[in-house]
């Protein structure tokens, strides 16, 4: 977001000041007081109801890290809630910061809760920028801030303790492997070198020994103390501190260095080393958030509307850009239509050219197509009497007493050989079927007309089997055995000849065989 209101506040001034796209537009000091909040509301006049961050730089401010059974849901919110009731009780700016899980069986959850209790120090504040409509973007603590000033300074140390002699105190700030562990608001330092520093290695000693106290560091491990030097005072105190030999490392960073990594100018580090802060609350996405949810509804509803116009703006954008490239492609498939047309207007002529110069066809186009037709259904319809031999072979196989005289074979419409009618016009090339007709007789033949019909029929009944066999007709056998049938002829002559005996069978194969 470009347009901010920023605000330090101390027990003894405050900061305030306005940025605009990336930079402080405007940055004033003022006092704690009501004339201070009288300023404050007249600069807000002159700036539109841009959201409002706090940072607040106070005593009166509580830490404590603690370690939770892990839970999730509804159990760990009332679980944070007892938590926080317990600690501070009656205090609205409070904050909980999950830091992550121990690591052991358990996995437990590690969690800050913070708070600023004197909640009098910022309420004239809100007052003012409710007044004028601005939402409050969020609440914090300044230590929460130091992490963004050691990104941006390049203070990479794992043991570090930052010192920022601020208007109201000296701020110390320890972290350790990149996270924040205590801080603490001491005494102001004293102007006389001498003095600050017996002051200075007075407060370091205690904030060793009080780390120590709390597990937090080792007293025979060297300790490294960054001073944030705007005036360039501290080089010859942390060179004293360094050789009183107190197991500290000291090192300054000097204005130069503050101006070229932090976001201010020269006339804005002259107001206060608070301005250092200013960039960090702007830019940074900070944790530890104190204010409740009630002041920052406004700013919440604010997000939520900025967020529908920027998707509604989304949504209208993707669709000019449907609905430009439709266009673009519709020009483009009308041109390729109308090359296209003018492609198939030049092969028309050119096959008009062509054709001019071949010999007069004997017939028409739809005649040879109707020819060719035919002719690859002719080819398709084209059958062998190989296959019917085969099957007729196989049969005779079984049989060795039945003797073939003849065979005939046609691919034609299925008809009655017996039958004088002509067969029926074929529906087309799927009613043509093989016929096939055996003629043949039992040898030798010795009067025995039963066993010779039995032979027949075996052979009859091997040829149905076959799977490419549609039907078998035995047409003719040896002896006419219909019952109804009358019997004629004289029984004298077969006393002396045995005859033949003679069969026909009809064999009907399937259309596809």
């Amino acid at each position: 977001m470009a347009n901010k209101i920023l605000l330090v506040v101390s027990s003894t001034q405050v900061v305030a000041a306005h940025w605009l796209n990336g930079k402080l537009a405007r940055c004033e000091t003022l006092t704690q007081d009501d004339d201070g909040v009288a300023a404050f509301a007249g600069m807000l006049r002159g700036i539109s109801a841009a959201p409002a961050y706090i940072a607040v730089d106070t005593v009166e401010e509580d830490y404590r890290f603690e370690t939770l059974p892990h839970a999730t849901g509804a159990d760990r919110n009332a679980m944070l809630d007892r938590k926080i009731r317990h600690f501070y009780r009656g205090t609205r700016f409070v904050s909980t910061l999950f830091l992550g899980r121990t690591g052991q069986r358990r996995s437990d959850d590690r969690y800050l809760f913070s708070a600023l209790t004197n909640a009098a120090l910022i309420e004239p504040w809100l007052a003012a920028i409710a007044a004028r409509g601005a939402p409050v973007a969020g609440i914090y603590l300044t230590p929460m801030l130091t992490a963004g000033l050691m990104s941006r300074l390049q203070i990479t140390q794992p043991r570090v303790l930052i010192a920022a002699p601020h208007r109201s105190g000296l701020r110390l700030t320890f972290y350790k492997n990149g996270a924040f562990t205590s801080s603490r608001l001491t005494r102001d330092i004293p102007r006389d070198p001498g003095e600050a520093a017996r002051m200075l290695a007075t407060e370091l000693s205690n904030t060793r020994l009080y780390l120590s106290t709390l597990h937090l560091d080792e007293l025979d491990e060297q300790l490294d103390v960054v001073f944030l030097d705007r005036n360039d005072r501290f080089a010859p105190i942390a060179a004293e501190i360094n050789a009183g030999g107190h197991g500290l490392e000291c090192r300054c960073i000097g204005r130069a260095a503050l101006l070229r990594h932090l976001p201010i100018s020269p006339q804005h580090l002259d107001l206060a080393l608070e301005t250092v802060y200013l960039g960090v609350l702007a830019e940074d996405e900070l944790p530890a958030n104190l204010a409740p949810p009630a002041i920052t509804a406004g700013y919440l509803l604010r997000q939520r509307k900025r967020n529908l116009y920027a998707a509604s703006v989304a949504v209208g954008l993707i669709g000019l850009a449907g609905v430009a490239y439709n266009l673009w492609q519709t020009y483009e498939y009308n041109q390729q239509a109308v090359q296209a047309a003018r492609n198939t207007s030049i092969a028309q002529l050119q096959y008009r050219e062509i054709t001019r110069t071949f010999p007069e066809a004997p017939t028409t186009s739809d005649n040879l197509i109707r020819a060719v037709d035919v002719y690859q259904r002719v080819m398709q319809a084209q059958r062998s009497p190989q296959p019917f031999m085969q099957l007729v072979s196989r049969a005779l196989d079984t049989q060795p007493e039945v003797f073939l005289k003849e065979m005939h074979w046609r691919y034609g419409t299925a008809q009655n050989e017996n039958a004088g009618t002509p067969p029926a016009p074929p529906a087309g090339l799927g009613a043509l079927r093989q016929i096939g007709t055996l003629q043949g007789e039992i040898r030798p033949f010795q009067g025995d007309f039963r066993s010779a019909i039995a032979s027949i029929h075996r052979v009859a009944e091997h040829l149905a089997r076959e799977p490419s066999v549609a039907d078998i007709k035995v047409l003719k056998l040896p002896l006419n055995v219909n019952p109804d049938l009358a019997l004629s002829g004289d029984t004298r002559d077969a006393a002396d000849h045995t005859g033949t005996a003679e069969f026909t069978i009809q064999i009907t194969l399937r259309p596809n065989a």
